[in-house]
């Protein structure tokens, strides 16, 4: 008896071959676990003060719902414009930087065109290059602190057209470039795509908007959902001249973000002393599990974010990752990344204790 074959769906046939190789994006689940501890997806231990909650219920109560919001979203790009130290000319918004970013490559990197990238770093960048269809160029990192191969990436954006992406601090290594090897990479190449989502957390130097001044193919993304504790509300910023800027924004849809999340942005602006005692809680806790990391002999590479990138002396991450869940602890496995590797956010004090206990008896 033959077996009859089952036709393939000419749905799922007509999307682009690059899209059906991808797997969506996925967050683990800890549903299992007793009283998960979710240290694995770099958001903040801490919410947004009820006051300013109330503050913000207050202000979208009186907006009218059934307008989309001001194009552009002048109020909240005029605010981020004071606050940055930068003309409102050389911001955009929009829902989340990943939407920024997915925008950029799109425009300076699509149909063909060669993204480089310095492995591991975010994830979603490869999605991103799949998605608006360039090609990839990769410069894995090098050393034990998983430094970029500044020569290396130099070496493939000169003269040959290609967008380099840089992540600093680096997710998921932490590590940073200097403001430098951004001027040495904006030289070289046609643009340079920097995305900064965790400078809160860095040093002052890493910090590298004082170069919009005079770099014109430089391209920087923000966030608030970090250092502003508004993940749930998806803000995300672009900074870079006008030119570049009008480019980008014909490449994401208008009206991305809603009325909640502009008060809230503008609410949270207001009260820059909440986000920069956050910022040095955190650091200062960084520091701290860093070097209780180090003494349990893991391998720990400077980092200026949030998270702290490690790996066990055996170099199983998978089966340390599959312990620690099991004791209600989530960290990132980043094995898909780079193998036998783990990040863990900075939770707040009483959190970190938790975990470098339970890391203790696990390891």
């Amino acid at each position: 008896m033959s077996v009859r074959a089952i036709p393939a769906d000419p749905a799922l046939a007509a999307a682009r071959p690059e899209i059906r190789a991808l797997a969506c994006y996925a967050a683990p689940s800890v549903s299992g676990a007793e009283r998960p501890l979710k240290l694995d997806f770099n958001e903040s231990p801490f919410d947004v003060p009820e006051e300013i909650k109330a503050v913000v219920l207050e202000r979208v109560a009186k907006r009218r719902w059934s307008l989309y919001p001001e194009r552009r979203n002048p109020r909240l790009v005029e605010a981020l414009a004071a606050r940055l130290g930068v003309a409102p000319s050389e911001l955009a918004v929009g829902n989340g930087s990943g939407e920024l970013i997915l925008a950029a490559v799109s425009v300076f990197a699509g149909q063909g065109g060669t993204l480089v990238l310095a492995p591991p770093t975010f994830s979603l960048y490869r999605q991103m290059a799949a998605i608006s269809g360039a090609r990839l160029s990769l410069v894995p990192r090098l050393g034990a602190d998983l430094a970029v191969d500044e020569e290396e990436v130099l070496a493939r954006a000169a003269g040959t057209g290609a967008i380099p992406l840089v992540c600093s601090p680096n997710n998921p290594t932490g590590g940073v470039v200097s403001r430098d090897f951004v001027r040495r990479l904006a030289a070289a190449a046609p643009v340079v795509l920097l995305d900064q989502a965790y400078v809160d957390f860095a040093e002052e130097v890493d910090d590298a908007l004082p170069l919009l001044k005079e770099l014109p193919n430089l391209v920087i993304f923000r966030t608030l959902s970090k250092a502003y504790a508004a993940a749930g509300f998806r803000i995300g910023y672009v900074a870079a001249r006008p030119g570049l800027l009008a480019e980008i924004e014909k490449a994401y849809l208008p009206y991305s973000v809603g009325h909640a999340a502009e008060e809230l942005a503008l609410a949270l602006l207001e009260r820059p002393e909440i986000s920069r005692r956050l910022c040095e809680l955190l650091s200062s806790e960084r520091e701290r599990v860093a070097v209780r990391l180090r003494a349990l002999s893991l391998a720990v590479p400077p980092s200026r974010a949030n998270f702290l990138f490690f790996s066990p002396r055996d170099g199983d991450g998978r089966a340390l990752h599959a312990r620690l869940l099991a004791r209600g602890i989530a960290v990132r496995e980043l094995h898909a990344t780079h193998p036998g590797h783990l990040r863990v956010t900075v939770g707040s004090p009483e959190q970190n204790d938790l975990f470098l206990a339970v890391l203790a008896e696990e390891l």
